[in-house]
């Protein structure tokens, strides 16, 4: 007997479900399995009809085939042995194979059912349909030819493709030995190739995985590509050929070869470029005409080795040729403009761009350098710039000398009223005032000079100067101007020429340079004063012509200090610009020193850069021989008070101009406790309008208590001389209307003090 535990786990454990059922066709046993199947916890089936697993029409006809079988004993029960249809307790359906089996249990009839789920194999079998379907039309569809041959050799599928590239029909080919499609000698040794293959197992069918020659049914020939696979169906080795048609390949490399020696003729012919190829080290692959002209490197020379050679040996150093690279790499493409080494020695200047060349994957094969000479152009605009720079310098000098020349003319009659009022003057005291105007004026005459210079209008005096000398001259007094932190060393070459120039004027022109240099040193450093022989072999830009051809004579002078920022040099030569403190310096300086070299038939070369120092260079014509050089005084006290300190300094400066002495206030208060101090006052020249209370009318009365007679001179923004209509000054004292100039000033001054005498 069996065990009932033993029992118990095969039913657990069935991977089918079982399912028992009574005479009246309830449930009396429902498995794991079933469980799985159908979606129902045991509980909710034991006891119901069995039908509730069914979908229509099982559902409605169960009950009348079992009792049927009951009456007749016709096996229709649900279908037995056959496939049939469940449903699941969400409603869905699946198909299933049942198998039932019939027992007795206490006298009743039990049914005992199988459940094999057909859903997996149901699904397999319709994939395997759809597989067949994609393969067929795979075959019929696909671009290359399909060819099945058994183990005979004979055709057993010859696709569509295959009917194209051979213009067979299939009925033509099938069944046929495949040699029909071979010309010779594939023809003649296919079989023994087939024969030798069964026999040995020697792969030679064709040639597997390799290119051979098809032929056609007209009896022309096309290469194709042929890969070959073995299978066996029912004991029977087939074989599948795939056929790539290589017509239009073959077509395409001729004709890409034929591309390729237009392309090589087309850039080796190109004379003014130089195109080469680079591996993905940089190492040159190949080397046109353009490129033998313009580096003087033949292409025995250069293919094989790295570029690096083409670069000047400072671009080199700094790692240039590796950067250029890098860049292509990283970016595809690296486009710049720099200098190159000829084989020469000599450098050029060229327009590069290099090119990344990548494969499928994205990996740098190798790059593509296209360089052209720009040195022509670079030139040109050289010399472009340098006209544009010339021609402004030329209308600042125009605008300047007109000015200068104007205030040349002023003060050349202040000059020479102080001249001859110092001729007349009986007193120490007065003399001494005169000689202090004179002095002060004659400043404003320097001025005025430097102005002229810059103006290319100062009356120069030239002479034959042998210019070592004139330096050599120099250095003492150079090195009591620029100090003991300033070290000067002096490079003078021999055999120098002489020059014609104004000594003075050039002793002056290294005087400034040397100063801004020592201003440019802060805590000292080195100045290179050095003098050497250039020979221009090409024009250079001036304000009214071209530098001509020739020999100069260079004086250069190079410091170690700030350099200028490239804003600063482009305005370096301007009159009135400069970049010290206010009060510390009147731009005028390399002004002066660019017009003297100018009017002397030179010019003028700067090179500095931030951090690098400055280098000047002023190039004179060469003369044939040497030659030397050559050489350069006050009156009454005014008391001027004015509130605003800038117009306070600016007529300061403008009386002291005029050679006065000056004393100043800030307001009435101030000037009146200067006036009770013992000192000579000759002119009180105060403003109108002053805050604290006292106007300039209230202190013109208070200064006449403390010195009477004190001749008073307004100045005013915005009132005129109506303001003193109802004032004692009505008729005797000047109101002068801001801004001052020097001559109403100076004629106010005079006509007061001749009125008033001390």
């Amino acid at each position: 007997m069996v065990d009932k535990n033993l029992l118990q786990a095969v039913i657990d454990t069935a991977i089918d479900g079982l399912i028992l059922i009574d005479g009246d066709g309830r449930v009396a046993l429902f498995n794991p399995a079933c469980e799985k199947l159908f979606g129902y916890q045991p509980e909710e089936v034991i006891g119901r009809n069995v039908s509730m697993l069914m979908p229509e029409p099982y559902h409605s006809a169960h009950d009348g085939y079992l009792a049927r079988y009951r009456a007749t004993g016709e096996k229709r029960i649900i279908g037995i042995g056959r496939e049939v249809i469940g449903r699941r307790k969400d409603g869905s359906e699946f198909p299933f194979q049942l198998a039932v089996g019939e027992l007795q249990q206490d006298g009743q009839p039990m049914f005992i059912g199988v459940i094999h789920d057909q859903s997996q194999w149901r699904s397999s079998e319709a994939d395997l349909q759809a597989s067949e379907q994609r393969f067929r039309l795979l075959v019929d569809t696909a671009i290359d030819g399909l060819i099945l041959i058994d183990g005979d050799g004979r055709v057993a599928l010859f696709n569509p493709a295959c009917e194209k590239l051979f213009g067979y029909q299939p009925e033509e080919v099938i069944g046929r030995n495949v040699s029909m499609l071979m010309p010779e000698p594939y023809h003649s040794a296919h079989d023994g190739y087939l024969a030798r293959y069964r026999a040995t197992g020697e792969k030679r069918i064709i040639g597997i995985g390799r290119e051979v020659i098809g032929r056609r049914k007209d009896g022309s020939e096309f290469p194709f590509e042929l890969a070959v696979g073995e299978y066996h169906r029912d004991g029977i080795s087939m074989y599948v050929g795939v056929i790539h048609d290589l017509t239009q390949r073959r077509a395409s490399e001729a004709d890409l070869r034929i591309s390729e020696a237009r392309f090589r003729l087309l850039v080796d012919s190109i004379s003014d470029y130089a195109i080469f190829m680079m591996d993905a080290e940089g190492t040159v692959l190949t080397w046109n005409a353009g490129a033998v002209n313009l580096t003087g490197y033949a292409p025995e020379e250069a293919i094989g080795r790295p570029r690096d050679q083409y670069y000047t040996d400072a671009d080199r150093q700094a790692g240039h040729p590796g950067h250029a690279l890098q860049v292509a790499r990283e970016s595809g493409r690296y486009v710049n403009e720099e200098w190159r080494r000829h084989k020469d020695g000599r450098r050029f200047w060229v327009g590069v761009e290099i090119s990344a060349i990548r494969d499928a994957a994205g990996t740098v094969t190798g790059f593509v350098n296209i360089t052209r000479d720009l040195t022509a152009l670079r030139q040109t605009e050289e010399l472009q710039e340098q006209l544009r720079q010339a021609q402004k310098m030329e209308a600042l000098g125009q605008l300047t000398g007109g000015v200068a020349h104007d205030f040349n003319n002023l003060l050349a009659v202040i000059v020479g009223n102080l001249e001859l009022l110092d001729d007349q003057v009986q007193t120490a005291e007065k003399r001494q005032l005169v000689q202090q105007a004179l002095r002060n004026a004659t400043r404003g005459a320097e001025l005025t000079q430097r102005l002229l210079a810059f103006g290319r209008r100062q009356t120069l005096k030239p002479s034959r100067i042998d210019v070592n000398a004139l330096l050599g001259g120099m250095t003492d007094m150079l090195s009591r101007s620029l100090g003991e932190t300033i070290q000067i060393d002096l490079q003078l070459a021999a055999g120098l020429p002489v020059v014609e120039a104004d000594a003075g004027q050039l002793e002056n022109a290294v005087l400034n340079i040397a100063l801004n240099a020592r201003d440019a040193m802060h805590g000292g450093g080195q100045l290179v004063i050095g003098t050497s022989t250039r020979i221009l072999t090409e024009p250079h830009a001036l304000p009214d012509r071209l530098a001509e051809a020739g020999t100069y004579v260079v004086v250069s002078l190079r410091d170690t200090g700030t350099g200028m920022t490239p804003e600063v040099r482009a305005r370096v030569f301007e009159p009135f610009f400069t970049t010290k403190d206010i009060g510390k310096g009147s731009g005028l300086g390399l002004s002066m020193v660019y017009g003297f070299v100018q009017q002397s038939g030179g010019l003028v070369e700067l090179d500095t850069a931030p951090g690098e120092g400055t280098e000047l260079r002023l190039l004179l014509p060469a003369m044939e021989e040497a030659g030397d050089g050559t050489e350069a005084s006050p009156r009454h006290n005014i008391l001027c008070v004015e509130d605003n300190p800038d117009v306070r300094a600016m007529m300061a400066s403008l009386l002291k101009s005029l050679g006065y002495a000056v004393l100043t206030a800030s307001s009435g208060q101030e000037a009146l406790d200067i006036l009770r101090r013992p000192l000579p006052v000759d002119l009180l020249l105060t403003d109108m309008m002053m805050p604290g209370g006292m106007g300039g009318v209230a202190l013109a009365d208070q200064a006449q208590g403390l010195r009477p007679g004190l001749p008073v001179l307004f100045m005013s923004g915005s009132l005129g001389e109506e303001v003193l209509r109802h004032t004692r000054y009505v008729g005797t004292a000047r109101v002068l209307r801001k801004p001052v100039r020097k001559a109403q000033l100076a004629e106010a001054i005079d006509g007061l003090l001749l009125e008033n005498p001390a």
